[in-house]
């Protein structure tokens, strides 16, 4: 309650006025954590990682299967227009705060432009101020470090795997999707089985030990995302329909998610919930299983299926994927079902994003309307009514950053009505929906005033946008809630042009679209860099660097250490096979700068090595 109230007041000390939805702005009522908890409905809340809108059966998809899914969309209230980031932690931001992603803070997946800062208040947190029992089971990437993490957000329960996939520089070292060891509220516990069967199975432990309680259950899942894999026996279904493996274990993943949706469903009716419980399916970006990508085809040998399928249309017939922002790479599912909010089941086609979720749920659940300034609308007038006439003239900003600075160049969509105003680099495009839902066809000449209207929006959101300030993230050293900090390499800082982080571990042999981003191996490909910490006092910190992470036991093989913290270069001897070193170095409190390598050349300290792993301890005085 103290945390929340803290955030409301930096928020409101910080708000801005202006909303991202031209006609519409955020509530504003004053939450109340008096609240009776006994009539508040459960909250399920799944989302799926890369599954885009046309990798489903019910939205025309003849080789998926996906039978449970498509009758919870059968059941739900459907937004048909809902729109989310082209990339995963941009999504996460906006859904948690009912801000867009840039407003939030988050516009990256790596470099630290992916950590959530705690002055935003979550979804999770205003539900916990309000009575719920919170836990999150799956995929984060918000950030792995103090105070970024899940449990620093208002998570009660949290049990996920690090940074943005399985197997990730951040993960525990060693995963692949299959008997690994995750993070239980901080600590690591090891699993048994295939990571969404372990997601599942989590959640819906949460869930037993909670009823009788109002719970938000929060499963964003690491699946589809690659590197594809799944149990074989949901892969050779697909291989026996034709598919190539790498297409096969991306619908087998998928058809695996389905049958622990249904797992946990049937869970919720036979302890008499289901019909209390806001069950929610959506993903977060448009499908990464694209017809090409590096130019590399995932589509090869795949030709005959068009023949064995002519009545289907790939991607929903939409123009894009994942990271685009034509509408393939954002308009995604969206189910809702709540049989004890009488929600006849609809298709609603009223532009929504993923930052209207949060405002929703609060109305859904009878909660006080968020306080903070957020561009999320309610949208259950038009989930009752079908539409709602307030909404019909918002407007929808999408922009795929990815950069180190966000830059108004980027590639960026405005979406009103069935209009989509497109900017992508140096060219410019306008398209009609309602002609031309594939966005084929430039009409930017043809309806200048259109596309002027739809800059100006574009204007008039990057102007709100630069009020955010767009800042550095420093991960908290030294704090009493993470001590010893384990940093990883994915959150390097200052990363030269051309220079990429390291962010794929790449633990046993990836699927050929994955093999050209692990870094195992490839470790004298990247330099070391500095990470961006935050000191909670002067004092003696010990550091640990590692070339791999503690559990891989690898030897450093070079003489000599090289700690710079901020600035003050340390030098120790490694002796031996030693896997790491040990160094005492004195830190300032507050914002400041540290990097690690190895080296053999003690009189100019070259940067042979990088330390992709480093522990940093305060230690007791």
């Amino acid at each position: 309650m103290k945390k929340v109230l803290t955030k409301l007041l930096i928020s409101a000390l910080s708000a801005t006025s202006l909303t991202l939805l031209v006609g519409c702005t955020g509530d504003k009522t004053v939450n109340s954590a008096e609240q009776n908890t006994t009539d508040k409905p459960n909250i399920v809340l799944i989302m799926t990682d890369d599954q885009g809108h046309g990798d489903l059966g019910y939205h025309n998809n003849p080789i998926i299967q996906t039978p449970n899914l498509d009758k919870l969309a059968q059941q739900s209230v459907r937004l048909t227009n809902f729109h989310v980031d082209p990339t995963c932690s941009p999504t996460r931001a906006a859904l948690l705060t009912g801000k867009h992603s840039l407003k939030a803070g988050v516009w990256h997946t790596i470099l630290g432009r992916y950590m959530l800062g705690p002055e935003h208040v979550t979804m999770a947190e205003q539900l916990q101020q309000n009575g719920y029992t919170t836990g999150i089971f799956g995929k984060w990437h918000l950030g792995d470090n103090y105070p970024y993490r899940p449990q620093d957000q208002g998570f009660d329960e949290v049990f996920i795997h690090g940074g943005g996939g399985v197997g990730q520089t951040p993960d525990y070292w060693g995963n692949t999707q299959f008997d690994d060891t995750y993070y239980r509220n901080g600590k690591e516990e090891k699993t048994q089985g295939y990571a969404t069967t372990v997601w599942f199975d989590a959640a819906i432990e949460f869930i037993e030990q909670n009823k009788g309680k109002p719970t938000f259950t929060f499963i964003p899942l690491n699946a589809p995302h690659g590197p594809y894999r799944a149990p074989e026996e949901y892969i050779t279904p697909y291989l026996e329909k034709g598919l190539n493996r790498s297409m096969a274990s991306f619908y087998g993943m998928i058809t695996h998610i389905d049958d622990q949706v249904a797992r946990v469903q049937n869970h919720l009716k036979q302890s008499g919930e289901l019909d209390n419980t806001i069950f929610i399916f959506m993903t977060d970006n448009g499908s990464s299983y694209r017809p090409t990508k590096n130019d590399l085809s995932l589509t090869k040998g795949h030709e005959h299926l068009g023949e064995k399928y002519p009545n289907w249309i790939p991607n929903s017939g939409m123009r894009g994927y994942k990271v685009s922002v034509f509408e393939g790479g954002h308009r995604v599912p969206f189910f809702l079902s709540y049989p004890n909010g009488k929600l006849a089941a609809k298709d609603v086609t009223t532009l929504s994003a993923h930052y209207d979720v949060l405002p929703t749920l609060l109305e859904l659940a009878g909660l006080p309307a968020s306080e903070q300034d957020i561009d999320g609308t309610s949208l259950v007038k038009a989930m009752r009514q079908g539409t709602d006439e307030s909404l019909k003239d918002r407007a929808v900003v999408v922009t795929n950053q990815r950069v180190y600075h966000p830059d108004p160049t980027r590639p960026t969509a405005v979406a009103k009505g069935d209009w989509r105003y497109i900017e992508e680099y140096s060219k410019q495009f306008l398209f009609n929906l309602a002609d031309d839902p594939g966005q084929q066809n430039n009409v930017l000449e043809q309806h200048p005033l259109v596309a002027v209207e739809l800059q100006n929006i574009k204007h008039q959101w990057w102007s709100d946008m630069k009020k955010a300030g767009f800042k550095d993230r420093y991960i908290g050293v030294g704090y009493e809630q993470e001590n010893p900090v384990r940093l990883n390499a994915m959150d390097w800082m200052e990363v030269p042009e051309g220079q990429a982080v390291p962010w794929f571990i790449g633990h046993q042999a990836p699927a050929d679209e994955w093999d050209h981003v692990h870094w195992l191996t490839k470790e004298d490909q990247y330099q070391a860099l500095p990470w961006y910490i935050k000191a909670k006092q002067a004092g003696t910190y010990r550091i640990k660097p590692y070339y791999h992470d503690i559990p891989a036991g690898t030897p450093i093989q070079k003489k000599y250490c090289v700690i710079d913290a901020n600035g003050k270069i340390y030098v120790e001897r490694v002796w031996g096979r030693a896997s790491h070193c040990v160094v005492d170095v004195q830190l300032q409190a507050g914002e400041q700068k540290i990097s690690a390598w190895y080296t053999d050349n003690k009189k100019q300290l070259t940067k042979d090595k990088a330390a992709f792993y480093l522990y940093i301890e305060l230690l007791s005085e």
